[in-house]
C-alpha cells in the first residue's frame, strides 16, 4: 500500500475546504451588517458538564454467504463462509450556547469465527479498533439564522444516497473530513455546500483521510404541491493523484430526483432520479473522457385499506457501460461514494455500473410493527463489451465479454423482515439467491449464489 507523502498531503489540503470557507465568509460579511450577534446565536446554555448528551449504535449482525464471489460450488472461496460482525459507536454532544454544537463519536468494528481475510483499506470486513468516526462543531441556530456551517469529521447523507452517502451495511460506514455550510432558504427549500475527503478505515492506524480525493458538491432539495420532493445535485470528484480510491479522475456528477411518498390524498408513490457524469477518468494510466448515465426510476401503490397493506412497485435500474474499451473515451457510470447494499440486490453481487435491473417489489404489514419485503430482479448487461460489476462499481464480476453477445446475468429473489422488538432494540433478517444467467454460464462457473443474515441493532 503506497502512503500520500506528507508534502502532498500538505499541499492539497486546503483545496476543498477553502471553496467552502469562501462561502462562509461571503456570507458572513452579507449578513453581519444586518444581524446583531444576540439576534442569531440565541441564548446561552447550561455550560457544564452535566449538559452532556451521550448516545449510543450497537450492532451485531450474523451472516453466511455462498458463491457469491465466483458462483462454483468446487471452489471454495474466502467468502464462501460464515462470520459475526460487531460494531459499537459511542457518542457525546455538548451545546453550551444555542449556535454552537460540539460532537465526537468513537467506533469499533470487528469480524469473528470468520477465514476471510481482513480488507480494511477499501474494504467492509475485518478488525478496526476504537477509532475516531466523527468529530465536528457545528455554527449555527436554524432557528434565528438561516445558515449553519458543520466543520469536521462528519456523516454525509444525499438524496436516494446513490451518489454520496454514509455507506451503512458496512461494519465502518463511512465519514468524510469535511466543511459543510447548509442554507435553510425558507420552509421548504434547503441548499447544502461542501467540500472535503473521504476517510479511509486503516487497521491497527488512526484513520486518515485521503487527502488526494478531493470532493466538492451542491445539494438541494424542496417539496412541492401533491406531497413531492425534488432534488438538484452538482459533485465534483478530483481523485487524479489518489493511490487508494477506486476512480481515479476529474469529473462531475450531475442529477436531479423526483419523488413521492404515499399520502392520504394519493397512495400512489413514485421515483424518478436521472444522473450524467462529464470529465476525464484514468484506466491503466491512460486518460479516457468520461460521458455516462444512470437512472432510477419507481411507481408503487399502497392498498391501505386491505389486510396487511401491501405495497407493490415496479422499478427500473440503468447504469451505462462501455461499449468499446479502445476508443479513448469511458462510457461506464462511475461509483463516487454511494450506500450500495440493497439498491441492485441484497447480495451486493450486482453494481450501478454497466447494468440494466428491472424489478418489483411486495411489502407487507401481517403484525403490527413487523415489515416483509420481497425482491425479483432481472440483471442484464447494458453492454456487452463491458463487465458485469460488483455492487461497489469498479471490481469487475468476470473477465471482458468480447464477442459474447449474452447480455442475462442472473435473476436474484431477496426476502427481508424488520421489527423493532422495542423502542430501541431493531431486529433485521434477510436472504437472497442469485440464479445464474447465460453471461456467467458462458464465461466460467455459474452455480447459483446465496447469503443470509441476522441482524440487531440497539439505538440509545
Amino acid at each position: 500500500m503506497n502512503s500520500i507523502q506528507p508534502d502532498t498531503a500538505t499541499r492539497r489540503l486546503p483545496r476543498p475546504l477553502t471553496a467552502a470557507l469562501l462561502v462562509v465568509a461571503a456570507c458572513g460579511t452579507a449578513c453581519a451588517g444586518s444581524l446583531e450577534p444576540s439576534s442569531y446565536c440565541g441564548g446561552i446554555r447550561d455550560g457544564s458538564l452535566d449538559s452532556l448528551i451521550f448516545d449510543a449504535d450497537i450492532r451485531a449482525r450474523g451472516e453466511w454467504t455462498d458463491n457469491v464471489r465466483d458462483f462454483n460450488n468446487d471452489l471454495n472461496a474466502s467468502d464462501d463462509d460464515g462470520w459475526l460482525i460487531t460494531r459499537t459507536r459511542l457518542g457525546v454532544a455538548w451545546q453550551p450556547i444555542d449556535c454552537l454544537k460540539l460532537y465526537a463519536q468513537g467506533q469499533d468494528s470487528m469480524e469473528a469465527f470468520s477465514g476471510r481475510p481482513h480488507d480494511t483499506l477499501g474494504g467492509s470486513n475485518g478488525d478496526d479498533n476504537f477509532d475516531l468516526r466523527q468529530a465536528y462543531l457545528a455554527i449555527g441556530d436554524d432557528k434565528n439564522f438561516p445558515v449553519t456551517l458543520t466543520l469536521g469529521r462528519q456523516s454525509l447523507d444525499f438524496g436516494s444516497r446513490r451518489v454520496v452517502a454514509d455507506s451503512g451495511w458496512s461494519n465502518y460506514g463511512r465519514t468524510f473530513d469535511a466543511a459543510r455550510l447548509t442554507w435553510r432558504a425558507n420552509k421548504d427549500w434547503t441548499v447544502d455546500a461542501v467540500a472535503g475527503n473521504v476517510v479511509t478505515i486503516r487497521e491497527d492506524e488512526f484513520n486518515t483521510p485521503d487527502r488526494a480525493s478531493d470532493l466538492v458538491g451542491v445539494f438541494a432539495t424542496g417539496k412541492l404541491p401533491g406531497s413531492q420532493t425534488v432534488d438538484f445535485y452538482a459533485f465534483h470528484l478530483d481523485s487524479e493523484d489518489s493511490t487508494i480510491a477506486p476512480v481515479r479522475g476529474d469529473f462531475w456528477t450531475v442529477g436531479t430526483r423526483l419523488f413521492k411518498k404515499p399520502s392520504k390524498d394519493s397512495l400512489w408513490d413514485y421515483e424518478l432520479e436521472a444522473v450524467v457524469q462529464t470529465g476525464h477518468v484514468f484506466a491503466k494510466k491512460k486518460e479516457l473522457d468520461l460521458l455516462a448515465f444512470g437512472s432510477q426510476s419507481t411507481l408503487g401503490y399502497t392498498f391501505l385499506h386491505t389486510p396487511w397493506n401491501p405495497r407493490v412497485s415496479v422499478n427500473f435500474s440503468y447504469a451505462s457501460g462501455d461499449q468499446n474499451a479502445a476508443d479513448g473515451d469511458q462510457d461506464r457510470l462511475q461509483s463516487l461514494y454511494p450506500s450500495t447494499h440493497a439498491m441492485n440486490g441484497l447480495l451486493d453481487s450486482i453494481g450501478w455500473a454497466n447494468v440494466l435491473d428491472p424489478y418489483v417489489e411486495l411489502k407487507v404489514v401481517p403484525v403490527e410493527n413487523w415489515t416483509v419485503s420481497l425482491q425479483a430482479h432481472a440483471f442484464f448487461r447494458a453492454e456487452t463489451g463491458d463487465f458485469a460489476y460488483r455492487s461497489n462499481g469498479s471490481t469487475p464480476m468476470r473477465t471482458p465479454a468480447g464477442a459474447n453477445d449474452d447480455r442475462y446475468i442472473g435473476t436474484e429473489l431477496d426476502l427481508t423482515v424488520q421489527t423493532n422488538l422495542t423502542k430501541e432494540l431493531e431486529l433485521l433478517v434477510g436472504g437472497g439467491i442469485l440464479f445464474a444467467g447465460d453471461y456467467l454460464a458462458s464465461t466460467g462457473a455459474s452455480d447459483n449464489a446465496s447469503t443470509v443474515y441476522a441482524q440487531l441493532t440497539y439505538k440509545y
